[in-house]
C-alpha cells in the first residue's frame, strides 16, 4: 500500500499544487484510493487548489475536510489570521487528516509555501509535517537558482527531524539550458536525497518513473 506523504515546495510558485494534482490523478488512474488535502489555504487560489483535489476525487469528500483552514488573504497563514482576527486551530487539521486517512490511502498533504512559512506563533509548516508524522516530498523548480533553495529546504527538513523521501523537479519554463541539464545531477549529489524525476513543461500526466519510485 502506498505511503501517505507531505508535499512541500522550495518556494511559493514552484508548482507543488500542480505536481500534487498530477500525482493524485496518476495514483487514482492506477486504482489506488488516493486523496489529497490542503490543510491551510490562503486566498482564492488556495481554495481553488482544494476544489481541484475534490474534483479529482469525484467530489466524494466535503471541501472543508480537504481544506479545514481557509483564510481570505493571500499571505502567510499567521499574518492572514492576524488580519482576519482568527485563530488557527491545529486540531481541525489533525481531525480532518484522521477522517481522510480512514477512507483513503495514500493521502497527499500539500503544505503552504515552504517549510518555514509561519502557521501561528513559533509554529511553522515543517512542524505540521512532523506532527502528522509524514515523509516529505520536495517540489523544486528545474531552472537556475534551485540548488540553493533545495539545499536550504532539505537541511531545514533534516533539522526538524523529517524524513525526505525525495525531490521532484518541475520544469516551469521549458528551457533546455546548462542549469536545467546539470541540476538533475547536482540535486541528488549535493543534498544526498533521491531525485524522483522531472515533470516536463506543461505535462498533463506525471512521468511513470516518479510514481514507480514512490510505490517501491
Amino acid at each position: 500500500m502506498p505511503t501517505n506523504h507531505f508535499i512541500t515546495g522550495t518556494d511559493t510558485g514552484v508548482g507543488k499544487t500542480y505536481v500534487t494534482a498530477l500525482l493524485l490523478a496518476e495514483l487514482r488512474r492506477r486504482g489506488w484510493p488516493a486523496a489529497a488535502m490542503k490543510p491551510i489555504a490562503c486566498g482564492a487560489d488556495g481554495r481553488r487548489d482544494a476544489r481541484l483535489y475534490r474534483r479529482l476525487m469525484d467530489n466524494a469528500v466535503p471541501l472543508d475536510r480537504l481544506n479545514p483552514v481557509y483564510l481570505r488573504h493571500p499571505l502567510a497563514p499567521s499574518v492572514a489570521a492576524r488580519l482576519e482576527r482568527r485563530t488557527i486551530h491545529l486540531r481541525q487539521i489533525h481531525s480532518a487528516f484522521r477522517l481522510l486517512t480512514s477512507d483513503y490511502r495514500p493521502v497527499l498533504v500539500e503544505g503552504a509555501g515552504g517549510l518555514l512559512v509561519p502557521v501561528c506563533r513559533d509554529y511553522f509548516i515543517a512542524a505540521l509535517a512532523r506532527d502528522l508524522d509524514l515523509p516529505l516530498l520536495i517540489v523544486a523548480r528545474l531552472g537556475l537558482g534551485t540548488l540553493n533553495h533545495t539545499l536550504l529546504t532539505v537541511r531545514q527538513a533534516q533539522a526538524t527531524g523529517l524524513r525526505v523521501r525525495g525531490v521532484i523537479l518541475n520544469d516551469l519554463a521549458g528551457r533546455r539550458g546548462l542549469a536545467e541539464r546539470t541540476n538533475r545531477l547536482e540535486i541528488p549529489r549535493l543534498t544526498g536525497v533521491p531525485l524522483l524525476g522531472v515533470v516536463p513543461y506543461r505535462a498533463r500526466r506525471l512521468p511513470a518513473e516518479i510514481v514507480d519510485r514512490l510505490l517501491k
